[in-house]
């Protein structure tokens, strides 16, 4: 009886200490790949607009979850004091994004100084 019960509380353990990784839905973080400081940065992507607050250039912030997202969706920013957007027409004939880690890199393409625009590239972390 001794025995059965040590090998109960052995598998029990075992198998308790098992850590999952897997996420329970749609968890994005933007990654700032530009070299200006990004502030005030808003992103929806076919859910309720989700606050990332401020990410200077060359960092990312952290996960946060979605309801539902996209390979793209609306950003709202402010880089060097000028509000940026991007806003897609919408979603239709899109997949939503099944479970798991992205991570939406923005980038300011200011080649032109008189129209400085938004790209936004998904990267898939797991």
């Amino acid at each position: 009886m001794k025995n059965l019960f040590t090998l109960f509380l052995t598998v029990f353990l075992i198998t308790s200490c098992t850590e999952d990784n897997s996420p329970e839905g749609v968890l994005i973080r933007v990654e700032n790949g530009s070299a200006v400081d990004f502030k005030d940065i808003l992103i929806s992507s076919g859910s309720t607009p989700i606050e990332f607050g401020d990410i200077s250039a060359g960092q990312r912030s952290d996960y946060k979850e979605f309801e539902s997202a996209y390979r793209y969706g609306f950003v709202s920013l402010l880089a060097n004091g000028k509000e940026l957007r991007m806003q897609p027409y919408d979603y239709v004939g899109e997949t939503p994004l099944s479970k798991g880690y992205y991570t939406y890199k923005l980038n300011l393409d200011t080649s032109d100084p008189n129209n400085p625009h938004l790209t936004l590239d998904l990267l898939i972390v797991n």
